[in-house]
């Protein structure tokens, strides 16, 4: 039946242009014609390192940013457009002036879209390797900022046939296998990178009130909180494993705070991002001299 579900959703999200934020979550990415690779052209990887040193300080000067993720990067749920980026920029001018960020995030993204894309668009990791080198090669330091995995969550028990111990332990291998490609990638151009520990989705109002993805059952709503804890311990071992810093949002309530949390129950709203900001910014600090 879910697969029948997932063909006729694919067909209707191919034929909509927009899905706003109070239905699903998933919003079709958009960008500019140059963003977009040919059908024969595959994205081009800086080769793996074998080994990762770990965090270090940033020499003085200027900062380059890259930001990848979904819609909690892009912003989602700020009418301002700054989501948490446009608010480190500004936080970051008090310790590093001329700072930069290039905030590469897509609504509704899943970790296997980051790496290689998705309709016609070009994956965030290449191009975020691709700006790291870019401002390494010209003595800036660079940083990474990654914050992906929700909308994996999302998909597989929506999408990816009835919840099972079975799918969640395959599910949490093609994620640890993301991670190490994403990390290594990251960290091969000589950036310094920061990873995300996820939030539990399902204690969003969103989530409790059934409101997103409709085919998830009460018991797959279990299997995700649970999924999200294994998720969060491949990252924090990837983190390790690749020399990365966490900044933490599982312990957090951001997503279910009313204060901080948009209308449509998932995403921040500026207050929010307010918050968000501030985290990502403590983490940074950690490295700056």
């Amino acid at each position: 039946m879910k697969r029948t579900i997932l063909v006729l959703t694919l067909f209707l999200f191919a034929c909509s242009q927009e899905i706003p934020l109070t239905a699903l979550p998933f919003v079709p990415p958009t960008a500019l014609p140059e963003e977009t690779l040919p059908p024969t052209e595959a994205p081009v990887l800086t080769p793996i390192p074998e080994s990762f040193p770990p965090a270090s300080t940033l020499p003085a000067g200027p900062v380059t940013l890259v930001a990848i993720g979904d819609s909690l990067t892009a912003g989602d749920g700020d009418d301002s457009g700054r989501g948490y980026t446009g608010r480190l920029l500004e936080m970051m001018d008090l310790f590093r002036s001329d700072t930069q960020i290039t905030n590469l995030a897509k609504s509704g993204w899943s970790s296997d879209a980051l790496i290689n894309g998705d309709q016609g668009f070009t994956g965030q990791l290449p191009r975020a390797v691709n700006e790291l080198e870019a401002a390494i090669s010209q003595g800036r330091s660079a940083v990474a900022l990654v914050w992906i995995g929700s909308n994996d969550l999302w998909y597989l028990y929506e999408y990816g046939g009835e919840g099972s111990d079975e799918n969640d332990a395959l599910d949490a291998q093609r994620f640890s296998a993301n991670m190490d490609t994403v990390l290594s990638q990251l960290r091969g151009t000589g950036a310094q990178v920061i990873i995300a520990l996820l939030d539990d989705q399902t204690k969003r109002p969103i989530a409790i009130k059934g409101e997103a993805f409709v085919s998830i059952t009460p018991d797959e709503l279990s299997r995700m909180s649970a999924q999200v804890v294994r998720y969060n311990e491949i990252i924090a071992a990837k983190a390790e494993q690749y020399g990365a810093l966490t900044v933490d949002f599982y312990s957090t309530d951001i997503f279910t705070n009313p204060a901080t949390l948009y209308d449509d129950g998932n995403h921040p709203n500026p207050a929010g991002y307010d918050v968000i900001a501030q985290k990502w910014l403590e983490v940074l600090q950690s490295i700056l001299n």
